[in-house]
């Protein structure tokens, strides 16, 4: 503000109500070179169009806008009898008129006349000689005024009797419409509409809801009304105005300007005339406010100005919130506000938002806040408080917190933060509550000065948030000092403050010591009462989180997915955006270790949607989904995207170490080298992880098993054995997988098959990768045993396993002998085409035959088997067959089995479908 403008003071009255007493009047201010005096007779300071007394209708704008949906609504319209456009100034009423009226201002058959109001408007009969003026500028036929006494309510019927007579449609728009009520234009407007016909059309300019029967015509279907929130600019609108002004910003910037201006046309083009003259408008976007002196000059003059003195500094106190009602306002000022319903009528920047509240335009608010600051910098703070208050009673956890702490009141902020149990909020867990940001202006010395742990322990949050994990750890060393000296069964809200930041920080695994930190915390947090975990549901997905992650470092990957799973539920449900982020890495790095394919890879999409990974903190944020994403991609074939993925891992644990990580991206790592033939390699990466610690049993499990693998890839049975019998747990399916690919290396076929006999038909529990090896080690023991029924039926199942998740990888490892099975017996690769075609297994499209022998039964089918299988072809069931042969049920029962393993098949449908390919029918 200006140096010699006189401050405002803002004091009560007797009635408490809040006024603003200045030693004079605002100064009146130049805009755009035009002095104003009263109230200016054009269409804006924004536009400069004079509406001169001579014509009918001013002459619109060079650089008008088009408003096609503004000018469409007008244009609607017309076939009622009245039109309300109310909107603060500067948004365009008086330009978008103009553009419609001129518009359609040639037709014959229609007469538009303009008429701006002003002060020199004190009468009805006033009124009706300047409409009558226009009128006949327009062409209009139109009668004298009657000399003498004539009641205004005559008067204006005689005027409406004569143009009724005059066969034209007549649209009359007045602008600038004054908010007083019982002022002349309301009144003459109102008898006019009373006593003209339907052939005459009024539309009215307003800054507020006028003073007339609006309810009458609304009830009626005869009004149209359009509000601040219709004429606010958008996309388009926006970029045309920047473009007179050969201002270029991208389409992030202009949305940006938008939100920042809440699209009201006059902060858009004052902001696009004050980036014409810099060399970057970006800069100038993310730097604008309502303190931009442009936008206080305009706004101060157009709107403060024109409230009168009770209602200004009503005004200003109504800036320092983000809404506001009846109640509110009379907290801040001291007592009841009886001026509040005609403020929120007169000013157009206000804008309702249902229930009594109310918010002003994003602009407007900070130019009054502003306003406040240089007039009575003394009153914000104290008026800070009292909204703190007022909005701490009401249990508006969010907007008293702000306030308090704009008010400098750090240790009452930080003391509702905690006791309401809302530090998920200062970590950004609820992203439509958060917090975040709130308390990174708390000085040092509100922090450790104080002998209450509540804003140290906001401070951890704080820092937790910003990964500053210097900052948290200080913080939470001095909060837990405070606690220590305190009885445990003491400051419950308090330590659950903590166990939050704790589960908060536990994005990836952690090392169980005797006593687990994520298990303790986790059962701090599901012991609070449940209105309170209703009321914080973030709470709740922390806790079981935290509980999944734990199992996860366990290898209890079941439970920990289903722990997981819930959580990311609760979070998804109640808005828990940066939750949800690492329970969907957590829960995709465990679905992949199941096996989960698809179901991996649609949350580590989901984890990526709309930004980059962050880089890897201690918690590992983005690191776990990377590797997820890898695990996936080598069961999926994909080797060259693990690999990146990897490469992106290995960067952020070289930033930030973390054992967990470090182990699985190994893991996956010498997975990945086996899967591309590289056994050699894959045990260098697996003794170099050999000093990681510490490492959960599971996974240390899980590298032996792998370099049992890598041994039987290099022919070295013996070493493969004596890895399989080190990682224990010899009945579980992985060893058994392992065991046999051992054994089979050494050329002992009959101890693998012996071994893979017991495994194949595995629970479904085991991964589905795992069950989908035995298949396929059982399918080529069998076809290099000569089996090739048995070697048909297990491949089939590996087949149909592997296509649920689109496994690829047990089939590229198994190339060699894969490819010629698969070239001669096409009918089996058919269905699987989709899985197959990435690894070049199957046959190209429109290839001839193969001359390979076909697969055929081992056995002939026996002359019942024939007449039971042609009984098949005609859909018969069981218990058909059997009466029509005259054998029991378990008789062609046991006939069924025999037929589906002669044709090596599982299936009724099969079986049918490959005996009229073997000519059998």
């Amino acid at each position: 503000m200006c140096a010699h403008r006189k401050r405002v003071n803002l004091s009560t009255d007797a009635c408490g109500v809040l006024k603003c007493r200045t030693g004079g009047p605002f100064r009146a201010l130049r805009i755009h070179g035009e002095r104003r005096t009263g109230r200016f007779r054009e269409v804006s300071a924004m536009t400069g169009v004079p509406l001169g007394k001579t014509a009918s209708l001013p002459r619109p704008p060079a650089w008008v806008v088009p408003r096609r949906e503004v000018t469409e609504r007008l244009r609607r319209g017309t076939g009622r009898r009245l039109t309300v456009v109310t909107g603060p100034p500067g948004a365009g009423k008086t330009v978008a008129a103009l553009d419609w009226a001129s518009s359609v201002s040639g037709r014959a058959d229609r007469c538009i006349c303009w008429i701006t109001c002003d002060e020199t408007i004190v009468s009805v009969r006033r009124f009706c000689r300047l409409l009558l003026g226009r009128l006949g500028q327009a062409g209009v036929d139109v009668p004298a005024l009657p000399d003498g006494e004539t009641s205004d309510e005559a008067l204006v019927e005689a005027i409406g009797d004569h143009l009724g007579r005059s066969g034209r449609a007549i649209v009359v728009v007045v602008d600038d419409f004054p908010a007083e009520a019982g002022s002349a234009p309301a009144e003459a407007v109102s008898a006019l509409l009373r006593h003209a016909g339907p052939w005459l059309h009024i539309v009215v300019l307003a800054r507020s809801s006028p003073r007339i029967p609006l309810q009458r015509y609304r009830l009626a279907g005869e009004l149209t009304e359009i509000r601040t929130e219709e004429l606010a600019f958008g996309e388009h609108e926006t970029a045309a105005v920047l473009a007179q002004h050969a201002v270029r910003l991208p389409f992030a910037a202009q949305r940006r300007l938008r939100e920042k201006t809440g699209g009201w046309p006059a902060g858009i083009r004052l902001a696009a005339m004050a980036m014409a003259r810099r060399t970057n408008p970006e800069d100038f976007v993310e730097a604008l406010a309502g303190d931009d002196q442009a936008v206080v000059d305009y706004l101060t003059e157009e709107v403060f100005e024109s409230e009168p003195p009770q209602l200004r500094g009503v005004l200003l106190v109504t800036g320092i919130t983000r809404r506001f009602n009846a109640d509110l306002v009379a907290a801040l000022i001291g007592g009841p506000c009886e001026l509040f319903p005609e403020l929120v009528r007169r000013n157009a920047f206000i804008v309702p938002e249902g229930d009594g509240w109310y918010r002003h335009l994003p602009m407007f608010a900070q130019a009054m806040r502003f306003v406040l600051g240089q007039e009575a910098p003394g009153e914000v703070a104290e008026l800070h408080r009292r909204a703190a208050a007022w909005f701490e009673r009401a249990g508006m956890l969010t907007e008293a917190v702000e306030h308090a702490a704009q008010a400098g009141e750090w240790h009452r902020a930080s003391r509702m933060v905690v006791e309401r149990f809302a530090v998920g909020h200062v970590l950004g867990l609820r992203s439509r509550e958060s917090l975040t940001g709130v308390f990174d202006a708390m000085p040092d010395d509100a922090v450790f000065g104080c002998p209450h742990p509540a804003p140290a322990i906001v401070r951890a949050a704080t820092a937790t948030a910003g990964q500053d994990d210097r900052a948290r750890d200080h913080a939470l060393t001095y909060a837990n000092a405070l606690l220590n000296a305190s009885p445990q069964d003491e400051a419950q809200a308090e330590r659950t403050g903590l166990a939050v930041i704790e589960l908060c920080g536990a994005r990836a695994p952690r090392p169980a010591e005797r006593t687990s930190p994520l298990a303790g915390a986790s059962a701090m947090v599901r012991r609070l009462p449940a209105e309170v975990l209703d009321e914080r549901p973030e709470l709740r997905a922390l806790a079981a989180g935290g509980e999944g992650t734990e199992r996860l470092w366990h290898g209890e990957l079941r439970e920990a997915a289903r722990l997981l799973r819930e959580a990311l539920t609760v979070a998804e449900d109640s808005g828990t955006a940066r939750a949800c982020s690492s329970l969907r890495e957590n829960l995709a790095l465990t679905e992949a270790l199941l096996g989960h394919t698809r179901a991996a890879a649609a949350l580590v999409a989901e984890t990526g949607k709309g930004a980059e990974p962050a880089a890897a903190s201690a918690g590992g944020g983005g690191g776990t989904a990377a590797l997820a994403s890898a695990w996936v991609h080598v069961e999926q074939w994909r080797i060259d995207c693990a690999r990146n993925e990897l490469h992106r891992v290995s960067a952020m644990l070289t930033e930030c170490p973390d054992p967990f990580l470090a182990l699985v991206h190994g893991l996956v790592g010498a997975w990945a080298d086996l899967v591309q033939g590289r056994p050699d390699r894959a045990l260098d990466g697996l003794r170099a992880l050999e000093p990681v610690t510490p490492r959960p049993r599971w996974l240390r499990r899980r590298l032996t098993l792998l370099a049992a693998d890598a041994h039987a890839a290099l022919g070295d049975g013996k070493a493969a054995r004596l890895a399989v019998e080190r990682a224990g747990r010899v009945s579980d399916l992985d060893s058994r997988v392992s065991y046999a690919r051992a054994a089979m290396s050494d050329g002992d076929d009959a101890a693998a098959a012996a071994v893979l006999r017991r495994s194949l038909h595995a629970s479904s529990d085991d991964p589905t990768a795992l069950r989908v090896d035995a298949w396929m080690l059982d399918a080529g023991l069998s076809y290099r045993r000569g089996d090739r029924s048995r070697g048909r039926r297990s491949l089939t199942r590996a087949l149909r396993l592997a296509a649920r998740e689109e496994i690829r990888r047990p089939f590229g490892m198994s190339r060699a002998w894969l490819r010629p099975v698969l070239l001669a017996d096409r009918e089996l690769a058919q269905p699987y085409r989709r899985l197959l075609e990435p690894l070049h297994l199957t046959p190209a499209a429109g290839a001839g035959p193969r001359l390979l022998d076909e697969p055929t039964p081992v056995e002939r089918l026996s002359s019942r088997e024939s007449d039971v299988l042609r009984r098949l072809e005609q859909m018969m069931t069981t218990e058909e067959i059997a009466a029509d042969l005259h054998l029991s049920v378990n008789t062609v029962k046991t006939h069924l089995k025999s037929i589906y393993r002669k044709l090596s098949v599982t299936r009724r449908a099969e079986a049918v479908r490959r005996a009229r390919r073997l000519s059998l029918l």
